[in-house]
């Protein structure tokens, strides 16, 4: 079943494969975001740790696929719904379990794009926006969040601002189907001034985290 909402579609299917892939998510970032109070002395998880990591994951991921890619490829008149990986999401999951929270694949899906008819076709300018847009909007978020740490002092905005710092740097590494080598092939200075950000900004969050931390 399909439907609109001020004008961007999406589908129940769309949404049911989002919600798996964001519960998935949720989880391996919370052994990631709690690693040394989860791999203490003794295996210690809560469920304040899976609801923490939902609200900031959730925000990160949802809002790079939909906010990010789907509506600007919507609005270049492109068919974009986001499809689940299940290798990328067992990944992830098996990768932040094994290493005991020390690292996270973060390649759950994507967001599916095609044109509707030959004559709007995918070209590499348009492909290098839609791509970037995702990292574009982490780092808004990490912006926000980072503000919203510093005034409030509060260990969920700082963790939000490293979830999507991270997210943003790792869409933008240049390999495979990854959103950054969309970009390098699109603009480089492009490519390289979001990458410099977000570097930037995941030092800033990094020292925020550290000092709440302590």
């Amino acid at each position: 079943m399909k439907f609109e909402i001020k004008g961007i579609q999406f589908s129940t299917e769309e949404i049911g494969q989002l919600l798996v892939s964001l519960l998935v998510l949720s989880f391996a970032f919370s052994l990631v975001l709690y690693r040394e109070k989860i791999f203490g002395a003794t295996f210690s998880y809560t469920p304040t740790f899976f609801l923490n990591s939902l609200i900031v994951v959730g925000l990160a991921f949802i809002l790079h696929e939909e906010l990010g890619h789907k509506v600007v490829a919507q609005r270049f008149g492109y068919w974009a719904e986001y499809r689940a990986w299940p290798t990328g999401l067992f990944l992830a999951f098996i990768m932040a379990v094994l290493s005991k929270g020390s690292f996270v694949f973060a390649a759950p899906g994507a967001v599916m794009i095609s044109a509707y008819h030959m004559y709007n076709h995918v070209n590499k300018e348009k492909m290098g926006k839609i791509a970037i847009a995702g990292s574009v909007v982490n780092i808004i978020l990490a912006l926000i969040f980072i503000g919203l740490s510093l005034i409030f002092t509060s260990e969920l905005f700082a963790m939000g601002a490293q979830v999507n710092v991270w997210l943003a740097i790792f869409n933008m590494i240049p390999v495979g189907m990854l959103d950054g080598a969309k970009v390098l092939r699109w603009n480089r200075r492009i490519w390289a001034g979001v990458l410099a950000i977000a570097i930037i900004l995941l030092l800033a969050s990094g020292m925020i985290w550290t000092s709440l931390s302590a």
